[in-house]
């Protein structure tokens, strides 16, 4: 890793529920929409142990929807993805965008 993918987040790959996905870090657009749909699971992915099946139980709704808008897909495509899809699927959108949380939503 160089020291420009240290400080420039780069896109991630992943194949999901059948189809190629390029995690990118947000875009601006997409910041009103993600915030209001993340706040409130906030709490629960600020630790580095993240309890998925407690988070999915607690803030379910929240959560896929903040990870819809973040892919920029349907909610109901997100909610067609298998448990494990979406637990990683969540973990690459929080890993992706890691340096926002740190810099700009947890210390809210």
């Amino acid at each position: 890793m160089s020291d420009l993918d240290t400080l420039v987040p780069q896109p991630v790959e992943l194949l999901i529920h059948g189809e190629a996905l390029r995690i990118q870090p947000l875009k601006v657009g997409q910041l009103p929409g993600f915030l209001r749909a993340i706040t409130p699971v906030m709490q629960q992915i600020s630790s580095t142990d993240i309890d998925w099946l407690s988070l999915f139980g607690e803030r379910g709704e929240d959560l896929l929807s903040a990870i819809s808008i973040a892919v920029g897909k349907p909610r109901a495509w997100v909610d067609d993805l298998a448990a494990d899809e979406a637990i990683l699927l969540a973990a690459k959108v929080i890993e992706v965008n890691a340096d926002f949380f740190t810099r700009t939503v947890m210390p809210r």
